[in-house]
């Protein structure tokens, strides 16, 4: 989804929810694959009702981003789509233990029903972590658990999938979520992070969004700081004064010297990164029929990675508060270096910029921890094909996830919003994230 204005409030305010849910998806779902034999007596579960559930968290997350803050940022989204899909791969493995859990510590009950018990776990976080969208959510719960036979083993289900997300509520209780959102002073130097337009002014009157999203507890990494990049260039370098020329072209709104491939991936990569590479995994996952368990699995593993992403960048941005090329455009002429002449009328391709510091990229950040979980569960020889939200009816292909995750870092250069500075180290950080996440979280016993 294209972001165009950052949510003041996590909590956005939504009434009026759809009741008829995806009857046809539970009922005539194709099959994916098996669940692990260990002698449950419901052992042939497929994938269905993890992606499912997974689906129903983008669709929770798209719901609630239709009030008149706009579209959640990824930040929040991240974080949601962790604790739904970690919460099913507690619940599958506390059925099936083949990985460490994260949160559902010594439970297993090898007569609960999967299903019930992943649809309970995802409609628990749902509803704690968005409160409007209750309804939704009690709705598609309702079809699923309908949908399984009744008996002892369902209400085993049902009270594993309860566990597993209390368990995750309560270990991710005061982690710093609820503080992120924390008062910001801009800066007045060369270099130094400006409000940035609309945000400049009113009705926000000088918003940043998020300084404190990297103090949160991480999901897999060990600190936040892990992989902080070094520091950003000085204004006055060389290496400064090409970014700054190539971001003024590349990223114009007019006059631009873009190509129409580069226009192109800009708007293509635009939504959410949490979303987009989420249908990545998706659309592998039903090609390669992975069971239930690996599906949960990867799924936990990719959005941990992915959480991680945002607050280890996000920690780096206000560390670091270098400021946007919005800025640095505008004001060229007063920034002390005679090479870089100013446009105080500079737009962008795709404006707002978002209400963060530039460097390093966040969403190069993303892309590329996403792309190293992948890669470390397909390999990275496998093609494949993509869609984005931002740019319907468009698809773009690759050779391999490295690659995806390049042209996904590029675009913020051709979409006017980060130095290509900002984009190679936080790609660089990206990748040490993504494969910190899978070699160190939810690791088979």
């Amino acid at each position: 989804m294209k972001t165009k204005t950052y949510a003041l409030n996590f909590n956005v305010l939504k009434s009026v929810l759809a009741a008829i849910l995806f009857i046809s998806a539970i009922s005539g779902c194709q099959k994916f694959g098996t669940f692990p034999g260990n002698g449950n007596p419901h052992g042939s579960i497929n994938s269905a009702m993890v992606l499912i559930w997974n689906d129903a968290a983008t669709q929770a997350v798209t719901r609630a981003g239709t009030g008149p803050n706009g579209p959640l940022p990824p930040m929040p989204e991240s974080y949601i789509y962790a604790q739904v899909n970690v919460a099913m791969h507690d619940a599958l493995n506390s059925i099936s233990p083949k990985y460490k859990t994260y949160a559902l510590l010594n439970t297993v009950d090898k007569e609960a029903n999967p299903d019930a018990a992943v649809a309970k776990a995802a409609h628990d976080i749902i509803v704690a972590l968005l409160p409007p969208e209750t309804a939704y959510a009690d709705s598609l719960y309702q079809v699923s658990i309908n949908a399984i036979e009744n008996g002892n083993n369902k209400t085993k289900g049902i009270n594993i999938g309860q566990e597993a997300a209390a368990a995750m509520l309560a270990k991710r209780n005061n982690d710093g979520y609820a503080t992120a959102q924390t008062p910001y002073t801009e800066g007045t130097l060369p270099g130094q992070y400006r409000f940035t337009p609309p945000f400049d002014g009113p009705p926000f009157n000088g918003f940043a969004a998020v300084p404190a999203w990297g103090k949160i507890t991480p999901f897999g990494v060990a600190s936040a700081s892990q992989f902080r990049p070094g520091a950003p260039y000085a204004v006055n370098s060389p290496q400064y004064t090409i970014d700054y020329n190539e971001i003024k072209g590349l990223g114009a709104g007019i006059n631009s010297t873009r190509t129409a491939d580069q226009t192109q991936i800009g708007l293509f990569w635009l939504e959410n990164s949490p979303l987009g590479w989420n249908r990545i995994a998706r659309n592998l996952i039903m090609q390669k029929k992975l069971d239930a368990l690996a599906t949960a699995h990867l799924l936990g593993v990719l959005h941990m990675a992915l959480a991680d992403a945002n607050i280890s960048s996000l920690e780096a941005k206000y560390y670091y508060k270098y400021w946007r090329p919005i800025t640095a455009v505008q004001l060229g002429d007063t920034d002390g270096n005679p090479n870089t002449a100013g446009n105080p009328l500079f737009s962008i391709l795709s404006p707002p910029t978002p209400p963060i510091p530039d460097y390093p990229s966040n969403h190069a950040v993303n892309g590329a921890a996403a792309a190293q979980v992948l890669t470390n569960f397909f390999g990275n020889n496998l093609s494949f094909s993509a869609t984005s939200s931002s740019l319907p009816n468009v698809t773009r292909h690759f050779g391999n996830f490295v690659q995806a995750a390049h042209e996904n870092a590029l675009s913020r250069i051709y979409v006017g919003y980060h130095f290509r500075n900002a984009v190679n180290k936080g790609e660089a950080q990206g990748y040490l994230v993504g494969d910190y996440v899978f070699d160190h979280a939810l690791k088979e016993l």
